[in-house]
């Protein structure tokens, strides 16, 4: 299974985003999920089947964040990659800071999820 990090401050996120900056860098994944939502809950479901039927891809970064309690966090992400929060969403993020992809709610499964990240290479 896929490796699924927490993003617990701004500068974890800071740091993440920082790194994506490189033509070099890999893909990263976003998962921003509230507790409270049934919505999300389904959503981060189809996100961890999807990490779990991925086994230990080579260059993908995966992350989490609660935006409940890390609001600071969620709102940084919208402002750097210039897509409009939601909850849940998902944001697929490639070499040079380049969102490669996104989506919300009901979009969020795991199909759309590997079907990203095969036409960005990475599944």
């Amino acid at each position: 299974m896929a490796a699924i990090e927490t993003l617990e401050n701004e500068p974890d996120w800071v740091a993440c985003w920082a790194a994506q900056a490189s033509p070099y860098a890999g893909l990263l994944l976003v998962f921003k999920q509230s507790p409270i939502c049934p919505t999300s809950h389904t959503a981060e479901a189809e996100f961890r089947g999807c990490a779990e039927s991925l086994g230990h891809p080579k260059g993908l970064t995966l992350k989490i964040v609660d935006v409940v309690h890390r609001r600071p966090i969620s709102r940084r992400i919208a402002e750097d990659t210039g897509v409009r929060h939601e909850s849940p969403q998902a944001l697929l993020i490639g070499a040079n800071q380049k969102v490669l992809w996104h989506a919300s709610h009901y979009q969020i499964n795991e199909d759309s999820l590997r079907a990203a990240l095969s036409a960005a290479g990475g599944a």
